[in-house]
């Protein structure tokens, strides 16, 4: 029953992947819709592992969850409970198998490539770049105007020197602030997440979306970090400035650039703010999201606890 019941919660998280992608509310939010994309994938997880472990495993009639201190009760997996209670068994077990074995091989590919890539921007930086103690950041020859945070999980920022000949001191300032959200917030990190998710079941369509929605989201959250002490206006026309050249320069340096994300609603909120979501409503819904990943776990447990009685 533990099984059905929490294969039947994952499909209800993954049939809400589109209509989250599609809510209003998450441009009011965009730290708390970062949340709740994270969770349900989560979420999402940890039901195929409860499915898959509580399908394998064999409760007896004294219902221990071990048949010594070391060996778990696989019995089921040998037929000895006949061949539904096999078959159940077997497929647990190859869930199990396949979704650790695909997450481990996508967290392995991803951190390498991340570790590689950041090593060869290093490289660039040391060898071409020129630290700016008054400014916190290196400044790299480049006819594009930019400024981007050094992947990687470093707090290193990188500008560019076409940025600052185009950028007025207040514009410039809005874009370190913007990139120094992106440092506080461990977006990077974020975004490392989603795309091990998205590798591990690239024919997941929530992880896709959850993807291409924390892309979106981090740009947003670090905009509304960046105008609590900068001026929207400058950071308007930074995100501007930085898009056109970008586009005329046809390349990019990193999804963590001022001039990341989807221009056009960026340039929207900044001109036009929405109203924040009210405190009590935020809190309840980052404490409901927080506790999805909890949800099949308790099923199990709650399963376990009623076939006692």
């Amino acid at each position: 029953m533990t099984a059905v019941l929490v294969t039947v919660f994952a499909g209800l998280l993954l049939a809400g992947g589109p209509r989250l992608a599609r809510a209003r509310w998450v441009v009011r939010a965009p730290g708390l819709a970062l949340l709740v994309w994270q969770m349900t994938c989560v979420a999402v997880v940890v039901s195929a592992g409860v499915a898959g472990l509580t399908s394998v495993l064999h409760w007896d009639d004294t219902h221990d969850l071990m048949c010594t201190a070391w060996r778990l009760c696989l019995d089921a997996l040998y037929g000895d409970h006949g061949r539904a209670a096999q078959a159940v068994a077997v497929a647990g077990a190859a869930v199990l198998a396949v979704t650790g074995g695909r997450l481990l091989d996508a967290v392995w590919r991803v951190q390498r490539a991340d570790r590689a890539h950041g090593r060869r921007v290093r490289e660039v930086i040391r060898s071409v770049g020129t630290r700016e103690p008054g400014l916190g950041a290196t400044v790299l020859p480049s006819p594009e105007a930019a400024a981007y945070l050094v992947p990687g999980g470093h707090r290193d920022v990188v500008v560019t020197s076409a940025a600052l000949r185009r950028l007025s001191p207040d514009e410039l300032r809005a874009v370190m602030a913007h990139e120094h959200a992106h440092a506080s917030g461990r977006h990077y990190r974020l975004l490392r997440i989603a795309r091990m998710l998205h590798r591990a079941f690239p024919r997941v369509p929530l992880f896709r979306l959850a993807e291409d929605q924390a892309h979106r989201l981090v740009e947003l959250h670090a905009d509304d970090v960046a105008v609590r002490s900068a001026a929207p206006l400058s950071l308007a026309r930074a995100l501007v400035t930085m898009a056109e050249s970008r586009a005329a320069q046809a390349g990019g340096h990193s999804s963590l650039a001022l001039s990341g994300g989807d221009a056009a609603e960026r340039l929207q909120r900044l001109l036009c703010p929405p109203a924040p979501l009210p405190g009590p409503a935020a809190r309840g819904a980052a404490a409901v999201a927080a506790l999805l990943p909890l949800v099949p776990v308790l099923v199990a447990v709650a399963d376990r606890n009623i076939t006692l009685i």
